[in-house]
């Protein structure tokens, strides 16, 4: 073929320009620019054209050896996938050492096939994997990051020339660069999640020209990812391989050229499904080694997307499982109990954190062993103890267990008792004895009560029925044993009325006569500078007849005594109101004296606000007061707040003898009833006396005095 081409150049640099130029320009000037040579450019480097035939034409024996190296790489590549979807099922130290020798095969293939510079493996490029948690997976790879990821999408490539020919065409002036078009295929085997090996396959045309240029990429390198969000994964990639380029035919057959290149990128996949991710873009520096009699080195620019399928996750991993045990199934409440838990298919160097809960106690300590104390909980039931268990570093690592333990039922104590005698005269005493004890043989103790004020300790007792009154008395006994447990019983007796008292004297006349009425004081009053004020007029008369009915009533009655009870409203402090109600019965009691009672009859108390009376206590007392219309209780009751403060401004008596009291009736109708509530707490100044006037002197005559002016 090589004869016929030459003597097909010949004879056509012996034809005119019209006959050669469609016979060799558009063989050859098509191949690389967009229009047909000239003639006259022809005839100029034709020779020089013949000479490089010999490098340009096509040896089929050599095509064959580079398509059968080119698909030996891409087998090994496949294999390369295959091993690491495989080792999903391996343990992760075979895994890595199965990748980096993949990796270091497909390296030493791509860098004899490229016939250059040698390149680093790409083992070497990639740390040395961790092995994975066994609670995710056993491979090096985690559950998001597939085995194999495909990817098929259109590329564009910008192919500059640099003004510079390219062989088979040295001494041709073309265009600066070429805008081809085509489709992109990469194979990439995911070691980790960051490190995986891709082979890159792409073949681009020079559209809308006949006939074009067709030229096929071969690359093979490392790929970084960062898997760091789920749904996008950005990556880099350095490939290295062969760049094939290819004319179309021509009166000395197709033009073909391989050369090494080199491609360096980044890209964009963004998740779409499980199994499908869609490359936004993905930029590569293209670099090609092609002959340009230069400096033979082209720098171009691909731009590609499409879709990426995801193929073989990692197997599902063994489930995190935990089992849950307690040293003793029944225990007495109080007794502690000991949990344990033991995890399985968690990562052994990995810190587990552990949450125990229990409806049965509390749960003590941390860890894998815990205690449950059982103080305070309820016998005979079952309770539950639960436990959490996580992998702080892998949030799929995660497990629960529960197990359960009971209380015994423990049984309440017994108890029986007796009275001796069962009937009684009032005065006499009752012995009552009582069995009591507990099943389990713990310490018990009894207290006994009843409903006429016999209480008792202990088994054994006596009861004074003194000051019982007659009639049936029960009691009823409690045992109670270590554990708060109690049981009840009761016994009785009777209480015998004694001989009926001789009957009671009747009232005398003096006694009905002696209506006491308490005594109502100023508001502070006395005072320690003033111990004898607050006692006004209308008090005072109502103390002298009091006085003049216990003097006689002494005469008959000398041991009877008149009691005085103090007492204040709240506002003051404690201890004001104690001291105000202590000169409150003291001034009453010295008024009581001065109209002749004798100071041993009367006895004195003071409360400060210990027995003041009720809110409701003071409407009782005025609803029930006759001296007052309804009209007049609706009034008072109106300032409710200021008269229950003065009805506790008071000193009440009583008479020792028949323990009458007196009543507690306020002074409404009283003419300084207001002065008592509140109106006038404080006494009128003393009015000063008119000065006198002086007497005339004898012989003249008083002065008048001038008339006053009009207002």
């Amino acid at each position: 073929m090589l004869p016929g081409a030459r003597s097909a150049i010949a004879a056509c640099a012996a034809m005119d320009t019209k006959t050669c130029e469609p016979m060799i320009g558009v063989a050859f000037g098509a191949v690389f620019t967009r229009r047909p040579w000239g003639a006259s450019r022809l005839r100029k480097d034709l020779d020089f054209l013949v000479r490089y035939l010999q490098p340009v034409s096509v040896n089929q024996e050599e095509m064959m050896r580079f398509s059968a190296r080119v698909l030996a790489v891409m087998v090994l590549f496949i294999l390369a996938g295959m091993t690491a979807l495989a080792d999903d099922t391996a343990k992760p130290k075979d895994a890595a050492k199965k990748s980096e020798a993949g990796s270091a095969s497909t390296s030493a293939t791509a860098t004899s096939e490229a016939a250059t510079k040698p390149q680093p493996a790409a083992s070497a490029l990639a740390p040395r994997p961790k092995p994975a948690p066994a609670s995710s997976s056993s491979s090096m790879r985690g559950d998001n990051t597939p085995a194999v990821e495909a990817f098929l999408g259109y590329s564009y490539i910008r192919f500059t020339t640099d003004n510079r020919p390219i062989i088979p065409f040295p001494t041709v002036n073309i265009p600066d660069h070429f805008d081809l078009q085509g489709a992109t295929e990469e194979l990439t085997g995911n070691v980790t999640d960051w490190f995986g090996l891709v082979a890159d396959f792409g073949q681009y045309n020079t559209w809308h020209r006949t006939p074009g240029v067709h030229a096929y990429t071969y690359l093979f390198g490392p790929q970084f990812s960062f898997r760091k969000n789920e749904r996008l994964t950005p990556f880099v990639h350095a490939l290295f391989g062969v760049a094939s380029a290819r004319g179309g035919q021509s009166l000395v057959g197709p033009a073909h050229r391989n050369a090494f290149a080199d491609a360096i990128g980044v890209g964009l996949d963004v998740k779409a499904a499980k199994y499908v991710s869609l490359r936004l873009f993905q930029i590569d520096y293209l670099g090609t080694k092609f002959r340009d009699g230069h400096n033979n080195q082209q720098n171009n620019l691909r731009l590609s997307g499409g879709i990426v399928l995801r193929l073989g996750y990692p197997s599902a991993p063994l489930a995190a499982s935990a089992t849950c045990s307690v040293d003793k199934p029944e225990v007495w409440a109080g007794e502690p109990v000991k949990a344990s838990v033991a995890p399985r298919n968690f990562d052994p160097k990995h810190t587990l954190k552990y949450e125990w809960t229990t409806n049965g106690g509390k749960v003590q300590g941390q860890g894998a062993t815990v205690t449950v104390d059982t103080a305070g909980i309820a016998e005979g039931q079952s309770y539950n103890v639960s436990v959490r268990v996580t992998d702080p570093k892998s949030k799929n690592a995660v497990a629960s267990c529960q197990t359960t333990f009971a209380t015994r039922k423990r049984l309440p104590p017994t108890i029986s008792c007796s009275a001796n005698p069962a009937s009684v005269i009032v005065g006499g005493a009752v012995a009552i004895h009582c069995d009591a004890g507990s099943p389990q043989g713990g310490p018990v103790s009894v207290a006994s009560q009843s409903d006429c004020g016999v209480t008792g300790q202990g088994t054994d007792f006596t009861v004074d029925t003194a000051k019982l009154s007659p009639g049936s008395c029960a009691v009823q006994s409690t045992v109670t044993d270590d554990h708060q447990l109690t049981a009840t019983t009761s016994t009785s007796f009777r209480v015998q009325a004694p001989p009926p008292p001789p009957p009671k004297p009747q009232p005398t006349a003096i006694e009905l006569r002696l209506a006491l009425h308490s005594i109502y004081f100023v508001t502070a009053q006395p005072t320690p500078a003033n111990p004898t004020g607050g006692l006004v007029l209308s008090q005072q008369r109502t103390l002298i007849p009091v006085a003049a009915d216990f003097k006689v009533y002494l005469e008959s009655h000398p041991d009877a005594k008149l009691i005085l009870e103090g007492h204040a409203d709240p506002r003051g402090t404690p201890e004001y109101n104690q001291g105000l109600s202590e000169r409150r019965v003291a001034r009453t009691k010295a008024f009581l004296v001065e109209h002749g009672v004798p100071a041993s009859s009367i006895e004195t108390k003071a409360y400060g606000v210990q027995k003041n009376m009720t809110d409701a206590e003071v409407r009782e007392a005025v609803n029930s007061n006759p001296d007052l219309t309804p009209g007049e209780r609706q009034r008072i009751l109106s300032n409710e707040r200021l008269i229950i403060l003065a009805s506790n401004r008071r000193v009440d008596i009583a008479l020792s003898t028949t323990g009458q009291t007196s009543i507690r009736h306020f002074p409404f109708s009283a003419e300084d009833a207001l002065t008592l509530i509140g109106g006038r707490e404080k006494p009128k100044p003393a009015a000063r006396p008119a000065p006198r006037r002086a007497r005339p002197a004898p012989g003249k005559a008083p002065r008048k005095a001038a008339p006053k002016k009009q207002q």
